[in-house]
């Protein structure tokens, strides 16, 4: 596997300011952009993390994935290129507004936009939250992780990452959504070559964002509890409450973020060792807790 780890989400956006607010005052994170025509999310280390451009919709403009090496980011865009791929490489700018050496784009068979890089640049900055967050779960883990539609055809999708990208199953999630007539939905989760129990999900639902929900993950439950606390000041929409999911062990509640997309905040989360692990299949979600208020 060459995937090390989701490095960064970039969003496109109709309202900078409410990015801002909630980075830096609901999230905790840093807003490092140099100027006012984009908002960059810094959480540690690295350059940003999350990264919002001006549009005329709020949707997902790439999921970032950063490969082990050179070597490992050539041989994967070969392949892509040799299935048929549609592939863009970056332009030197946009490399550099990534603080990358190079990336490439696709598509992922549910037409999710994917970039792929390698040699990101470290911030000598250090991360400090402006509202105290004493600091996030990242480094070879990556941002956190990400949930997407999977398509119409879920099988195709779940293949192209597990036998052309090398991502791991985790766990195979068949549940009905709450209420008397809630839909059933399937949702696969896939891990990269770092100890995150998953680095993605797929999941048989539809999203207007094309993000179902990305997660950040906090050191400890305290810092998840002043999160929750300041959604609720800053009067955000819950889409869960608090609740711990059984496959990752993620204390966690969901909250409705800028332009709808849906943000998980957690801590907790379980770390894998793939030498000795068994995809397991599961039908609840939840130990407890995660009332969903919109759809999931």
């Amino acid at each position: 596997m060459t995937i090390s780890c989701l490095g960064y989400i970039i969003f496109s956006s109709t309202n900078l300011d409410d990015w801002r607010q909630f980075g830096e005052q609901v999230v905790g994170a840093m807003n490092v952009a140099q100027d006012d025509n984009s908002v960059a999310l810094k959480i540690d280390e690295q350059p940003f993390r999350i990264l919002v451009e001006p549009g005329d919709a709020d949707h997902v403009i790439a999921l970032g994935w950063e490969m082990a090496g050179k070597e490992e980011f050539s041989a994967l865009q070969e392949t892509l290129k040799a299935q048929g791929f549609a592939i863009r490489n970056g332009s030197d700018s946009e490399a550099e507004n990534r603080a990358v050496t190079a990336f490439f784009t696709t598509f992922d068979p549910a037409g999710n936009p994917l970039e792929f890089y390698h040699g990101r640049t470290l911030d000598q900055t250090a991360f400090l939250s402006p509202v105290g967050v004493k600091s996030f779960v990242t480094g070879d883990m990556g941002l956190g992780h990400v949930v997407v539609p999977g398509g119409e055809d879920m099988e195709g999708t779940h293949a192209f990452y597990t036998k052309v990208l090398g991502l791991g199953d985790s766990d195979d999630l068949n549940m009905q959504l709450p209420g008397e007539n809630g839909p059933k939905i399937r949702v696969r989760f896939l891990h990269a070559a770092n100890a995150r129990h998953h680095s993605l999900a797929i999941a048989s639902l539809p999203s207007p964002s094309g993000v179902i929900h990305a997660m950040l993950e906090m050191e400890d439950v305290d810092d998840v509890g002043r999160c929750h606390d300041r959604v609720l000041a800053a009067e955000r929409s819950l889409m869960a409450s608090l609740g711990r999911h059984c496959n990752d062990n993620m204390l966690s509640f969901y909250v409705v973020g800028p332009g709808g997309i849906p943000f998980e905040i957690g801590c907790e989360g379980l770390q894998v060792d793939w030498t000795d692990f068994e995809p397991t299949k599961s039908s609840v979600p939840d130990h407890w807790g995660h009332a969903y208020q919109v759809p999931v």
